[in-house]
């Protein structure tokens, strides 16, 4: 009797694991469903808008983490290597963990995102790169953080993410790459955004 309890016990939390799989995956957008959506990135093509470096990234903000007193930044606007358009960021080795981040861009609960990030390296393999789709609440507290980590190849390869079934209060939204220390080369990146490709019904 025990056996046989067991078993369907079994089945069942199986049942469960399969339908919260299935329910999961469901939600996975692609490059095609962008079509004629705007993109709520201002500047996904990191194009240099200012001869001053200080202004010359529109639309993001860069920032160092870790060891103090380094004479330059590595993240460069480079308008010789690029998947889309006509420049990209490129960021070299560097000591410090380099933290890209979007300006803010409005988001709805009932809405479907579908975020995506271009990266090479000039090493066969490069640093595992953090692509984060994170989200606020109307007061500004962080709500949730959708996340892919990958490492950078020698050629283009995408990372992307897709959220939805958003929080009450959800406001606003943010992108943010992550590169960790790394000792050699560089890597790019290009053509990211944020796209609402989907809108829930509401009940």
């Amino acid at each position: 009797m025990k056996k046989r309890a067991f078993f369907w016990l079994l089945i069942t939390a199986l049942a469960l694991l399969l339908s919260s799989c299935l329910v999961h995956s469901s939600l996975i957008f692609f490059d095609k469903d962008t079509a004629g959506v705007p993109n709520l990135i201002s500047n996904p093509g990191f194009s240099a808008y200012s001869l001053d470096p200080r202004d010359a990234l529109l639309g993001w903000n860069v920032s160092l983490q870790g060891e103090s007193g380094v004479a330059k930044t590595p993240v460069f606007i480079d308008g010789e290597e690029a998947i889309q358009g006509n420049t990209s960021l490129r960021v070299d080795a560097s000591p410090n963990t380099v933290v890209i981040t979007s300006d803010a861009f409005r988001i709805n609960r009932y809405g479907g995102y579908y975020s995506r990030l271009w990266t090479k390296s000039s090493q066969i393999s490069g640093p595992q790169i953090t692509l984060r789709f994170i989200t606020f609440q109307n007061n500004g507290k962080l709500d949730r953080q959708y996340k892919i980590k990958q490492k950078a190849k020698d050629t283009w390869d995408k990372q992307t993410i897709s959220a939805g079934f958003l929080k009450p209060g959800v406001a606003f939204g943010r992108l943010q790459i992550v590169i960790p220390p790394f000792e050699h080369g560089c890597v790019w990146l290009d053509d990211t955004g944020c796209w609402e490709v989907h809108r829930f019904r509401v009940d």
